[in-house]
């Protein structure tokens, strides 16, 4: 799942995002991230809670660089925990996607894009 996530983020935002790339541009390409998500949930039976990419606590910005992490809960059909998809966004870097166990916690303060634009 992490693999074809990733493949999908690659696919809709470049191989590498803009080295200079700020808080705004990094939010303008997590909502982008949301096209991907429909083929892997029909392909692997899963479903984003919340919707992929999920939620976050916002842009940071580290040294010269400017990080977002996000992450949703996945579950499969019946309902069941799969686990936590983490998805990274970091100027100049590739996009990256892993999965934590099933039982990792989303931060409860963390908060959806739409809130953040």
């Amino acid at each position: 799942m992490s693999a074809a996530l990733t493949a999908q983020a690659r696919r809709l935002l470049g191989s590498s995002l803009a080295a200079g790339s700020g808080p705004g541009e990094l939010l303008e390409l997590a909502d982008r991230l949301r096209e991907g998500a429909a083929p892997v949930e029909r392909g692997y039976r899963l479903r984003f809670d919340p919707a992929y990419p999920g939620v976050t606590a916002g842009p940071q910005i580290i040294g010269e660089t400017c990080r977002l992490v996000l992450a949703c809960n996945v579950r499969d059909r019946d309902g069941a925990p799969v686990g936590v998809v983490f998805s990274v966004l970091i100027a100049g870097r590739p996009p990256q996607v892993s999965v934590a166990s099933a039982g990792t916690d989303v931060p409860r303060d963390w908060r959806p894009l739409s809130e953040l634009h």
